[in-house]
């Protein structure tokens, strides 16, 4: 059997890692670290990171998953009354046991095509939220959520090829 013969999309924590990523954590296996964000390779990749957005005064923090992440960066751009926008596949509706919406933010499922959301879909949607003369009692759209590529493995590639489809 083909060792990567079927790749699955719908969790990152179901797939293991690149042979030399692999390799890079044998070679640290055994080395005794604080962890928690303050040892010497948390505070090397914070380097690299500010060396790459030319911030040195730039504060880097880690989290330990993608559920905590998408709860923290949601959480952080949303207004209390917005929701978030995303395919009814997307990871943060199906798979992240409610943790968006367990920060006070709504998660609104739109209808997709293969895990991809349609810009003319968005598009209708947000068109039929604010012709809505009551729209300002619902809860607001504030950010749309893509998957790069989608939990279906399918890939967002241009405006154009999209409205095609």
């Amino acid at each position: 059997m083909e060792e990567f013969s079927k790749i699955r999309f719908e969790s990152d924590y179901q797939e293991g890692c690149h042979p030399k990523v692999l390799e890079r954590i044998c070679k640290s296996n055994l080395e005794q670290t604080s962890g928690y964000g303050v040892d010497y390779h948390c505070e090397n990749a914070a380097n690299l990171i500010r060396n790459l957005i030319a911030k040195p005064e730039a504060q880097i923090f880690f989290l330990t998953g993608g559920t905590q992440a998408n709860a923290a960066v949601i959480k952080h751009l949303l207004k209390p009354y917005e929701g978030v926008i995303c395919a009814s596949s997307g990871h943060i509706n199906v798979h992240e046991s409610g943790a968006i919406e367990a920060t006070g933010h709504k998660v609104i499922a739109l209808e997709n095509s293969n895990g991809l959301l349609k810009p003319e879909l968005l598009r209708n949607y947000l068109e039929n939220f604010y012709s809505d003369p009551t729209f300002d009692h619902m809860v607001q759209p504030g950010l749309v959520y893509i998957s790069q590529p989608s939990e279906c493995g399918t890939i967002y590639s241009s405006y154009s090829s999209m409205a095609q489809d």
